[in-house]
């Protein structure tokens, strides 16, 4: 069980901060049963409930400061998802965000970053699907990476972008 004040990762929803714990009541709704209550990190004042028990969404705490650090300097060892076929390629990347784990949100950054870049050679942009699982991973590890570290977003987005950007050109001149 979570304590108030904890920052948690809440499945493909992102960072939240739990604020308490409550029962609801609403019709149809056990009243003995406990709700965390989520605030969103990108929205203060706004509130998720998710039930205490029998989580269908996963839910794990942010990154210490260290895991973070270690994570960084551990990047290279996550390949991309070696998947061709589009449909295969979707359901694995739809599981890797439900996850919510920060390794599993990497890989899915690093495959379609890679697709995007074959994609510009075929002169295609992304799918709209692509993008959706982009958005989503990149947002989730971000702002967990950003809160773990003390640091602005963006230094966090330009430090992994240069990276994956990095790791392709050497895989590129491997071929």
């Amino acid at each position: 069980m979570f304590q108030s004040g904890t920052y948690v990762v809440y499945g493909c929803k992102g960072v939240h901060k739990i604020t308490g714990i409550t029962t609801l009541n609403l019709e149809g709704i056990p009243k003995d049963k406990n709700y965390y209550i989520l605030e969103p990190l990108k929205k203060a004042q706004a509130a998720i409930y998710a039930p205490v028990e029998e989580m269908r969404i996963r839910m794990r705490p942010v990154m210490s400061r260290e895991e973070a650090e270690h994570f960084l300097q551990s990047m290279g060892l996550i390949l991309p998802l070696s998947i061709r076929n589009p449909r295969a390629r979707e359901e694995a990347c739809r599981e890797c965000i439900r996850s919510c784990e920060p390794d599993e949100l990497l890989r899915v950054i690093k495959t379609l970053q890679h697709r995007k870049t074959e994609r510009a050679r075929q002169g295609k942009k992304l799918t709209l699907c692509d993008l959706h699982y982009m958005e989503q991973a990149e947002s989730t590890l971000y702002e967990e990476l950003s809160l773990s570290l003390s640091l602005d977003r963006s230094l966090i987005e330009d430090k992994i972008r240069r990276f994956v950007s990095e790791e392709e050109e050497v895989r590129e001149c491997r071929q």
